[in-house]
């Protein structure tokens, strides 16, 4: 149990991931080790295929259509939420570490702002979900899409999928993965998101967009649980582990030796296993999102 507290939670801009969104095409930022960049492999390792890479929405296509009973079953769900159903459910968990999200960034941040398409919540058996950057399926696993705005996350990836690429589906560390794509729209806001796109390869700007918006899911939880009102009980190094456990699980060298494949740093966008600890540990030990600068030397 990480939340303390009870009572409904703010679910305003936490919706269903079916339906909606925009149409075109932009740079659509992955978390958890699933990227535009990386997923192909991803994707093979997990389910054999790689049916999950992003495409260009077509007008009157993709997810922007009807919405599924499943989504409406989602939404209804994510109305019922409350601080005790995020201790022990998925979607309630992801609508709450928002909330703390939101109330935590203003004061470490000033001009802070939510993201205005805000989180969107994929049920499972969902297809897939249409944002400004594209029309992503279920296999993408988490992003951030910063055209509009919008944090994605996939019920069935928080569950299981992160499990089975050997990280922890633990609260904590879900919470983690929830942070890590708040830390690309805190990105978005003081303008370093589009450093992501500079060169390829271990040093690439891409890589140090990963590391930074992991440093920003460590200053977030350095603050969640302080002071008057926090959301989140003090932390317990177990806790910290568990984010550290996927931390680990979805750096670029380990997935590609989970996927039988030697590491080749030229191919990585996120970042080794050993940095992507090295910035979550960076921002969660110094509260400090000035210290999470990853574009400076050596990462």
């Amino acid at each position: 149990m990480t939340f303390q507290g009870n009572g409904p939670l703010d679910t305003s801009d936490v919706s269903s991931g079916g339906g909606g969104g925009g149409m075109g095409r932009g740079m659509m930022i992955g978390g958890g080790g699933i990227g535009t960049v990386v997923i192909g492999l991803i994707i093979y390792f997990l389910t054999g295929s790689t049916g999950g890479v992003p495409q260009q929405a077509s007008p009157g296509g993709g997810a922007g259509g009807a919405v599924s009973q499943a989504d409406q079953q989602m939404d209804q769900h994510i109305k019922s939420c409350t601080i005790e159903l995020a201790n022990t459910d998925t979607a309630c968990r992801i609508v709450a570490t928002t909330n703390s999200l939101n109330k935590v960034w203003p004061t470490v941040l000033k001009g802070y702002r939510p993201p205005k398409g805000g989180t969107k919540i994929m049920p499972t058996g969902a297809q897939s979900i249409n944002t400004a950057c594209g029309v992503a399926s279920a296999d993408t696993g988490p992003f951030y899409c910063p055209r509009d705005e919008v944090a994605v996350f996939q019920i069935d990836f928080m569950d299981r999928v992160i499990k089975r690429m050997g990280g922890s589906n633990a609260p904590f560390s879900q919470e983690y993965i929830v942070a890590h794509e708040f830390g690309h729209h805190v990105q978005n806001l003081i303008g370093t998101i589009g450093k992501a796109q500079a060169g390829v390869g271990a040093q690439s700007g891409s890589v140090r967009v990963e590391l930074q918006a992991d440093c920003f899911a460590g200053v977030w939880a350095a603050h969640a649980d302080k002071g008057q009102g926090a959301m989140l009980k003090p932390l317990n190094q177990q806790e910290i582990s568990s984010a550290i456990t996927t931390a680990q699980a979805i750096g670029d060298d380990t997935i590609q030796r989970n996927a039988g494949r030697n590491p080749n740093p030229e191919s990585f966008s996120h970042g080794t296993s050993a940095q992507r600890v090295k910035w979550f540990s960076q921002g969660y030990q110094t509260g400090d999102y000035q210290q999470c600068n990853t574009f400076v030397g050596t990462v």
